[in-house]
């Protein structure tokens, strides 16, 4: 399959020799096994997801592979074993609720027949647990921005002398919110390593007396995407503390979801991953520290 890019005017110009339109080959690679999931140290039935590559432009979730043999196999001889859900394709599950442990290294273990050729491959992964870096405490504060409202997230905690990568995770009232991988906000410790974060906003939310305005101006897939939060709501955040593999891993997801820069950026296969034999995704391992708030009401 080939497909014509057409340059806008204002790009054109910068190359006026180039006249023709550029002829560029999107043939669709060979599937690869695609393998994904997390071990952090809260007791919980932790998943793997084993998927097939989607062809370049196709815009539909991957299509899970059944079958498979999952295992987390730790430094001290624990092992984890999975088993797929009934109702997902493709998703693994822990049989018993397990919790990983800091400094402790874990190695992924995923056998399955993949190219159908009546042998089972293996692809494995490996990461260790980072220690925990506490949340002291967690604050709410409303403000105004442009005519609208919004509710401000600051968290404190002491950051360590170390080069840290994070991820913070938000839970309103019992839902997860801000999770999925092409929403949620990874960080480094660059402006504040070794420092005692006072406040930091990491996060905004938006008033819920604000969504039927937001949305009759800008009715979209993003805008209803928006999150929305009201006096007397739950606020739970959770700092996870990543490895910096992960940390490139969906900075680059990010940036193919985005629109790769420069404009002629790599293909998606480009995007790093810890799998061997071929496989692609990640596996990681990460440390969490929790606190929670209740959303005020302003006097």
């Amino acid at each position: 399959m080939k497909k014509y890019l057409l340059i806008p005017v204002f790009i054109v110009s910068l190359f006026a020799s180039c006249v023709e339109p550029f002829d560029i080959n999107t043939n669709d690679s060979p599937p690869v096994i695609v393998i994904y999931g997390y071990l952090t140290n809260e007791q919980a039935f932790h998943s793997i997801k084993v998927s097939t590559s989607s062809p370049y432009f196709d815009t539909s979730s991957n299509q899970g592979i059944t079958g498979a043999t999952v295992k987390i196999t730790s430094s001290e001889n624990d092992v984890f074993y999975f088993k797929e859900v009934d109702s997902v394709p493709g998703l693994y599950a822990m049989i018993e609720k397990k919790t990983g442990i800091p400094g402790v290294t874990y190695s992924l273990d995923v056998e399955v027949d993949f190219d159908n050729d009546g042998i089972k491959e293996t692809y494995s992964a490996t990461s260790t647990m980072l220690n925990v870096v506490d949340v002291d405490s967690i604050e709410i504060k409303s403000t105004n921005l442009m005519g609208y409202r919004f509710y401000n997230f600051l968290f404190y905690a002491q950051e360590p002398p170390t080069e840290d990568y994070y991820l913070g995770r938000y839970k309103l009232n019992d839902s997860v919110v801000l999770f999925n991988i092409n929403r949620i906000s990874p960080m480094q410790d660059v402006a504040f390593n070794g420092q005692y974060i006072n406040g930091q906003v990491i996060q905004r939310f938006w008033d819920i007396n604000e969504k039927d305005r937001v949305e009759r101006e800008d009715d979209d897939e993003y805008t209803r995407r928006r999150v929305y939060i009201s006096p007397g709501d739950t606020i739970t955040f959770s700092l996870c503390h990543i490895e910096r593999g992960y940390y490139d891993f969906i900075v680059q997801c990010q940036n193919e979801m985005n629109g790769e820069n420069p404009f002629f950026g790599g293909p998606a296969s480009n995007i790093i991953t810890n799998l061997s034999n071929g496989g692609r995704g990640f596996f990681t391992t990460y440390s969490i520290s929790s606190a929670k708030t209740v959303v005020k009401e302003d006097l």
